[in-house]
């Protein structure tokens, strides 16, 4: 499949002011825009539709091209989403996703300045102009932490609740007033993700500034959300080379079947890009996952053994909890 419907209905603005065609896009719009609109109706994004068209396959599309080669998940890619949502686009901003800021509480080791400003300066943007949202049926928010940044409320009190669908990516350390939840309920869906990349003390290990009660609980609060029809909870989990052994942990936490939720192979930063391991570690890995072995043994023979970011990952592994030794002790065997 080439052809994606994103290009034609879909605009991100991401924290550091930039805009994408789609978060799975490889790069950003090089122009610089004003706003959502302007850069939707760029030239750049119109060029970015004649490829399409054209049946050409694009090569900043590969991690969808990644995506629809797994197995075990419902929806394969965004690509699948998009086209199945918006198959006769009509020339209207249909998807929005949004970050306001990389206002953030945590500092995990998958993230970088970009979207957490626990690693250096903060970035915020200029709140949409109302307009954008005339035609919408989904709006995504993003962060930093959509619920640390109070100006997303604004963006869920001006959104049109009964035409629009709501996502909003979270790590879970917050939960906002009623007030907010009372808004949240009157979307026409509102989806919650819940970023969680291994329970307990692993947890806290990967994304630093997790408190895992305070995540827990949260958690269990969302999941009360689920008694009002319109309300969903997704927890998503990341697998990289420091919680990928503990994702069967997750499913017994989480209570819920691997088709049922989100998620993900990590691709960036290398160091932590399960494929670049050596093979006795690709093989405790596997033997760790029965639920995901197919799909982790087809990605992981996409790269060989780097010495490079084997060694940059053993800098980061040296301050793993107890609980994670025996993975750990693996990383100094021959």
């Amino acid at each position: 499949m080439t052809y994606c419907a994103a290009p034609f209905v879909h605009m991100v603005q991401n924290p550091d002011g930039q805009y994408r065609t789609c978060c799975m896009f490889e790069r950003p719009l090089k122009g610089k825009y004003r706003n959502i609109q302007e850069a939707f109706d760029s030239e750049e994004n119109v060029i970015i539709r004649r490829r399409m068209l054209s049946g050409e396959t694009l090569p900043e599309c590969k991690k969808c091209d990644y995506d629809e080669e797994h197995e075990g998940k419902v929806v394969v890619s965004y690509r699948g989403q998009f086209n199945e949502r918006w198959p006769k686009p009509d020339g209207n901003i249909r998807s929005l996703e949004i970050s306001t800021s990389n206002i953030c509480n945590f500092k995990c080791i998958t993230c970088s300045e970009k979207f957490s400003n626990q690693f250096g300066k903060t970035n915020v943007n200029e709140l949409p102009d109302p307009k954008v949202y005339e035609n919408l049926d989904i709006i995504k928010l993003l962060g930093g932490e959509p619920f640390l940044d109070k100006r997303n409320y604004e963006i869920i009190e001006q959104a049109p609740r009964e035409q629009c669908e709501l996502q909003v990516v979270t790590n879970g350390s917050i939960y906002p007033p009623e007030n907010i939840v009372k808004l949240l309920n009157e979307f026409k869906k509102t989806t919650i993700n819940v970023s969680i990349d291994g329970i307990g003390e692993i947890g806290e290990f990967v994304r630093p500034g997790t408190k895992w009660e305070r995540v827990e609980r949260n958690f269990r609060k969302w999941e009360e959300q689920r008694d009002y029809p319109r309300f969903n909870v997704h927890p998503h989990f990341v697998l990289h080379a420091l919680n990928a052994p503990y994702f069967e942990d997750f499913l017994a936490w989480v209570g819920m079947r691997c088709t049922d939720l989100s998620w993900d192979i990590l691709i960036a930063p290398k160091h932590l890009n399960i494929s670049y391991l050596p093979d006795h570690i690709k093989k405790y890995i596997l033997d760790m996952n029965p639920t995901l072995r197919n799909p982790l043994k087809t990605f992981m023979a996409s790269n060989k053994y780097t010495e490079r970011h084997f060694l940059k990952l053993g800098k980061t592994a040296f301050n793993a909890p107890d609980s994670m030794d025996e993975y750990v002790e693996k990383f100094y065997e021959r």
